[in-house]
């Protein structure tokens, strides 16, 4: 009849049970059966841990709960350790996590995604419209994989107005380093227009135009034909704003002094337009010699290239009053002889119930 083993641990040891016991010592752990050291493994190793603790129960060396109790851990993470162990084994606690693929949040979903947010949609609408789990967008923004651009919050027009009259150079300056330079004469080139996203722009809607202006050639061939001094302001600045007076009906540029300059400089892409001297003197300079003309020519003679079929001459003689008289060289009616309207003298255009035009040539 075999003898039973008797309970005769080593000192220092600490008792799992009446037969088991184990000891921690220089960074090792060693599992004693009676008096025979059964395995050891390093302290740090779970894996190993939890692999000889299963196999301890699955023998039939403890219960359960002596695990818990001498080793201080939770009874679910021992019947997981059970678990693994009748399932797979001993390989079970060594072999490599499983992880998941990245099918979902691929390259391509990713850049698709971020220029999403970078239009300042939300990210549970992006990840509604890419079908993907807002669980997992959201995983992918805090691990950086994505990065969420916040909305910016738009200035608005009476905010602007406090921060345009507290400018420290006037209204609207708020370009301080640029309009220093530019004062003594350092400014080697104007400043370039950056235009922003605002609200409550007055005449806001005239920049819808800015495509068209720059399509029929506002800045085209203007190097050519104007100079302007160094200054704050430059060229297609400066044209841009006499097309946009005109686009809005301002009636002078001396009405100007009456308006916000620091919103109209919103619509240039400055901070503020000029004032009303400097914007006189900079016309003055433009009109200085035949550089209007003879751009406008430039734009004539292309616009006419471009298109030969549809150009045409619109002439105009400068007359307020409108000539007319009777011919006998065309079949009228008794009652209503044939009348011609005349531009000047330069020949016929047309008739027309009875009216015949001049056309100029």
């Amino acid at each position: 009849m075999a003898q039973r083993q008797l309970p005769m641990f080593p000192e220092g040891s600490t008792e799992v049970t009446h037969d088991l016991a184990f000891e921690k010592r220089d960074g090792s752990v060693t599992y004693f059966y009676g008096s025979l050291p059964v395995f050891t493994h390093n302290e740090n190793d779970a894996a190993s841990f939890k692999m000889i603790t299963a196999q301890f129960y699955i023998n039939g060396y403890v219960k359960q709960m002596d695990i818990v109790r001498a080793f201080g851990v939770t009874p679910i993470s021992v019947k997981r350790a059970v678990k693994l162990y009748q399932e797979e084994g001993v390989q079970g606690f060594y072999a490599e996590k499983k992880t998941r693929g990245t099918a979902v949040l691929t390259d391509d979903v990713l850049l698709k995604a971020q220029q999403y947010l970078n239009e300042g949609q939300e990210p549970c609408d992006v990840a509604d419209q890419l079908g993907i789990k807002r669980d997992t967008f959201s995983k992918a923004i805090r691990t950086g994989r994505l990065h969420n651009i916040k909305k910016r919050i738009l200035s608005t027009k009476s905010e602007r107005s406090g921060q345009d009259n507290a400018a420290p150079m006037g209204m609207g300056t708020r370009n301080v380093d640029a309009r220093l330079a530019a004062s003594i004469g350092q400014l080697e080139e104007p400043v370039v227009p950056d235009f922003q996203a605002l609200q409550d722009v007055p005449k806001g809607g005239v920049l819808f135009a800015l495509p068209a202006l720059l399509v029929t050639g506002l800045l085209k061939y203007s190097e050519n034909f104007f100079k302007l001094s160094k200054g704050y302001y430059g060229l297609d600045s400066l044209l841009i704003i006499l097309a946009f007076i005109a686009l809005v009906r301002v009636k002078s540029i001396e009405s100007l002094r009456y308006s916000a300059p620091g919103e109209w400089g919103k619509l240039i892409g400055l901070d503020r337009i000029p004032e009303v001297r400097t914007l006189r003197s900079k016309i003055k300079q433009l009109t200085q010699d035949e550089g209007p003309q003879q751009w406008s020519e430039a734009l004539c003679k292309e616009w006419m290239q471009s298109a030969p079929e549809q150009a045409s001459i619109l002439y105009i003689d400068g007359h307020v009053r409108v000539y007319n008289g009777t011919t006998n060289q065309t079949s009228a009616s008794p009652r209503c002889p044939t009348k011609t309207l005349f531009a000047g003298n330069h020949g016929l255009l047309g008739q027309c119930d009875g009216w015949t035009a001049l056309h100029g040539h």
